[in-house]
């Protein structure tokens, strides 16, 4: 299936955000995830259904000084 992540089309054999999050190797804990301009719950990552061109953006957090 065919989505734009953060702006830029991947080819991904996730169905759900929790297995976009385990393809693109990011922690769920420290990540925002909206899909279609709609924020997804952390809770809900793992039933949420990803859709063929689906636009999702994630947010990463990341510590510092």
């Amino acid at each position: 299936m065919e989505i734009t992540v953060n702006g830029k089309d991947k080819k991904v054999k996730a169905k759900t955000i929790k297995e976009l999050m385990t393809f693109l190797r990011l922690d769920p804990e420290k990540t925002l995830v909206s899909v279609n301009g709609e924020p997804v719950e952390k809770g809900k990552f793992h039933k949420t259904a990803l859709s063929e061109g689906d636009k999702v953006d994630v947010f990463s957090f990341v510590g510092g000084g």
